[in-house]
């Protein structure tokens, strides 16, 4: 254990995390898998039409295809509507004045 934070004890000081940069760092995370979530409900949608041209007259796939459809529509309006939350609250945050 002391060996180990001799080595760490050497190594280059880095610039402290700062505020800004930890929320900047947030919101970049956030934007991507917000788009990588809206692709994915879009492949979703776009499966779920396949399988319903697919499906002829089998009922089952029918189902099986419109319970795809409605997931895969309720997930984005899952993904998009935390989307618009965040960005109300953010803007709220920052000038609270200003949103009203």
């Amino acid at each position: 254990m002391f060996i180990f934070s001799v080595i760490l004890a050497q190594g280059p000081q880095g610039v402290p995390i700062r505020l800004p940069d930890l929320i900047s760092i947030s919101e970049n995370i956030a934007g991507f898998l917000m788009v990588a979530g809206g692709i994915l409900a879009a492949i979703v949608i776009v499966v779920s039409g396949i399988y319903y041209l697919m499906s002829g007259s089998d009922s089952t796939k029918v189902k099986a295809a419109r319970d795809m459809l409605k997931a895969g529509v309720i997930g984005s309006l899952i993904i998009f509507g935390v989307g618009v939350i965040i960005q109300t609250v953010k803007t709220l945050a920052e000038n609270p004045v200003g949103f009203f």
